[in-house]
């Protein structure tokens, strides 16, 4: 394997180029990425939800390109926005952990 940053030719396990300190992987060890805060998913929510930033982050891409697509799509008209902003409250409340099922921390 090749380091994407240097180049540098790395073992296939190891989990950082020695030249250059770059981690090989986004993964923790265990193959299983780490956590996203909680706070920030709540904030991406309450900032930017109507274009589904929020589930972009958590890794909801289906329900993230839905928000997006609708909001720039029908957002010339006042009631989808209603809509899309209870749907972000709703779920920027009862969400709990990323599309991977690991719980926000």
């Amino acid at each position: 394997m090749f380091c994407k940053e240097c180049g540098n030719d790395i073992p296939d396990t190891s989990d950082i180029c020695l030249k250059c300190g770059v981690p090989t992987v986004t993964t923790s060890s265990s193959g299983i990425s780490a956590p996203k805060s909680r706070v920030t998913y709540v904030l991406l929510g309450f900032f930017l939800g109507a274009l589904g930033i929020h589930n972009f982050y958590a890794g909801y891409t289906t329900k993230a390109v839905i928000q997006l697509l609708t909001t720039l799509l029908l957002g010339i008209f006042v009631f989808p926005i209603y809509i899309i902003w209870i749907w972000v409250i709703f779920e920027i409340c009862t969400i709990k952990q990323d599309a991977q099922a690991i719980p926000f921390e």
